[in-house]
């Protein structure tokens, strides 16, 4: 399953109620026919920023964690090397994590989700974080992850990295969700999405009053730069773009520029 939405889109609250790490009120989630946080066990969670142990080396720090999720002693050191394996630092198994740059460290992060064998594996914005020629390589650890049965809730600011891997998607918009399913049959409906900015150069206050009433825009943020440019995303399902910047003209709405963002739907652009 992935995630995208825009910045303050509402992702991290809804991976950390996926992994169990927060339970707002009204809300249950089932994990293999069990309720959380009852079923935490067979969830395991990447935050944006994981700590580690700079003495340990990455053995021992899988060592550390695989004991604390109670796994058996006889499989321990299998799961251990399997993980390294799949994220490709059994190379680097016993140098010092203070050793490791950042990227080997986004690596043990996800080693350390796979140890106890989860049935669930939560990844928040891991992809938006990696450096953008190492996606491909992150892609790849996922799929690797996929294959061990374990199903993926990964968030991403944009589509494109999330391509290949996903099966399932939500397209979240200030904290509900847009669009969501599976992905073949979305991909009609992303066809129409477009993550639009444009600039004013008189009457904003009057353009966001419009904008927010306006069917098919959703999510609207402002510059706190420029105070004039405004950034949504545009539904054309619902009328062309075009005919929303002639209503915004027609109000008194001085336009300045238009432009499409295209990171939204990242390489994958219809």
């Amino acid at each position: 399953m992935g995630v995208i939405g825009p910045h303050s889109s509402g992702k991290g609250q809804l991976l950390t109620c996926v992994s169990g790490e927060w339970k707002p009120r009204g809300c249950t989630i089932t994990v293999q026919g069990r309720n959380l946080p009852e079923a935490r066990s067979r969830v395991t969670y990447v935050p944006p920023l994981a700590g580690i142990f700079p003495e340990m080396t990455p053995w021992e720090f899988l060592d550390f964690f695989s004991r604390s999720y109670d796994v058996s002693p006889h499989y321990r050191p299998y799961l251990i090397w399997e993980a390294l394996q799949m994220v490709g630092l059994s190379p680097r198994s016993h140098v010092l994590l203070a050793h490791l740059n950042q990227t080997d460290r986004y690596r043990l992060s996800l080693a350390r989700a796979m140890v106890s064998h989860p049935a669930v594996v939560v990844i928040q914005g891991l992809l938006d974080r990696v450096e953008s020629d190492l996606v491909g390589d992150f892609a790849q650890i996922l799929q690797r992850m996929r294959q061990t049965g374990a199903a993926l809730v990964v968030s991403a600011l944009s589509l494109g990295p999330l391509m290949g891997l996903c099966s399932h998607l939500c397209v979240l918009v200030t904290d509900r969700p847009l669009i969501c399913g599976e992905l073949s049959a979305l991909l009609p409906k992303l066809v129409h999405l477009k993550m639009m900015q444009v600039q004013f150069l008189s009457g904003f206050s009057q353009a966001i009053r419009m904008l927010e009433r306006s069917e098919g825009v959703f999510h609207l943020s402002v510059s706190t730069v420029t105070h004039n440019l405004v950034r949504f995303l545009f539904d054309g399902q619902f009328r062309p773009f075009e005919k929303l910047l002639e209503d915004l003209q027609r109000s008194g709405c001085s336009i300045v520029s238009v432009a499409e963002d295209h990171s939204f739907l990242g390489r994958w652009n219809p």
